[in-house]
């Protein structure tokens, strides 16, 4: 039997920091206001790099962690709200960036639940002998589309870069490790609750590049911005987190209980909170980092993945749900055993 294993991870976020301070001077909030209601203290923004070239650092990290050169890769998916360029594809990039010359790479969009989507992909090219090493990435210039004057909104996102390297294990079924089962889905919210919108802003810089002073108006390439109706979107991912974590653990033939970590899309503390009360789980078993990075979209679950396993948190044989949801409504669950 082949299996598809998680043989790598990596992760890039930018250096400068958006604490929450920083937005006193453009907007009506506080840390206090911020911290209270979203569980954020600061978020990264990058002002070098491309977004092909933070997921580019990302993934090299994951090939470093697999021990694999990029020559090994057969294929690359890249999920993005942020590409670069409309066309190419944001991966064709990104293969060019690593030296990844025998890889077929492509990108697909599904929001901040877009991690879960390209796992599941990826694990059906390994599983059918298509492919040995797959790299799987997600990265998001999500300051790009950041309104600034939004409070509600533009507090909650920042930039960074998730990767992983899916490789091909052939095991019997009693030594089963990796991707054990996935599910993923779309509900269709009429694109009114959470989506990208035009404004028009005159173009300006969100920080001085020399003093690092937060100027408030985004640096624009399109005059698009993200908004969404936060009630509804609370609404929505409480309702269906508890559906595709029972349904992504029945189908590997376990409990949400006989989980060791379940590794949920960074969007809110709340939310994260909810898991841990709905289940009655230890906290630990939940693990955050949404205080250091805000909500990075589709690369919340690869970079807190990646601190993870840095950190040798996982054990071999730990079972590992990871879960993802954004606009759309789109949304996903896998459960690896490592």
């Amino acid at each position: 039997m082949i299996n598809s294993i998680i043989s790598g991870t990596g992760m890039y976020v930018p250096e400068f920091v958006l604490s929450n301070d920083m937005f006193n001077q453009v907007i009506d909030t506080s840390d206090e206001w911020i911290t209270t209601r979203t569980g954020i203290k600061e978020r990264r923004i990058e002002q070098e790099k491309y977004n092909y070239e933070m997921i580019g650092e990302a993934c090299k990290s994951a090939l470093d962690n697999a021990g694999l050169s990029a020559e090994q890769i057969d294929m690359i998916i890249v999920s993005t709200s942020a590409p670069d360029y409309n066309y190419p594809s944001t991966a064709c990039f990104v293969q060019n960036y690593i030296g990844a010359t025998n890889a077929a790479s492509f990108d697909i969009s599904a929001a901040c639940a877009g991690f879960v989507f390209v796992l599941d992909i990826a694990d059906v090219y390994i599983k059918s002998g298509r492919a040995k090493n797959i790299l799987v990435a997600s990265g998001e210039m999500m300051h790009r589309i950041a309104d600034y004057l939004d409070r509600n909104n533009c507090i909650l996102f920042g930039d960074g870069a998730g990767a992983a390297v899916l490789s091909a294990c052939e095991s019997d079924e009693s030594q089963k490790r990796g991707i054990l089962a996935s599910y993923i889905k779309c509900e269709n919210d009429d694109n009114k609750h959470m989506y990208i919108y035009s404004k028009s802003y005159q173009p300006s810089e969100i920080f001085d590049k020399d003093t690092k002073i937060f100027k408030g108006n985004p640096l624009k390439i399109n005059n698009s911005f993200i908004t969404q109706n936060g009630r509804t979107v609370y609404q929505f991912v409480v309702r269906v987190l508890p559906q595709m974590l029972d349904e992504v653990t029945s189908r590997a033939n376990i409990s949400v209980t006989d989980l060791d970590y379940i590794i949920v899309h960074q969007a809110n503390k709340r939310i994260l909170d909810y898991v841990i009360e709905k289940y009655k789980l230890d906290p630990e078993k939940v693990p955050i980092n949404i205080e250091k990075y805000g909500n990075t979209s589709s690369a919340t679950v690869p970079i807190l993945l990646n601190e993870l396993n840095m950190a040798n948190k996982f054990k071999k044989g730990d079972l590992i749900a990871l879960a993802g949801f954004g606009s759309g409504f789109a949304y996903g669950a896998a459960v690896i055993r490592w």
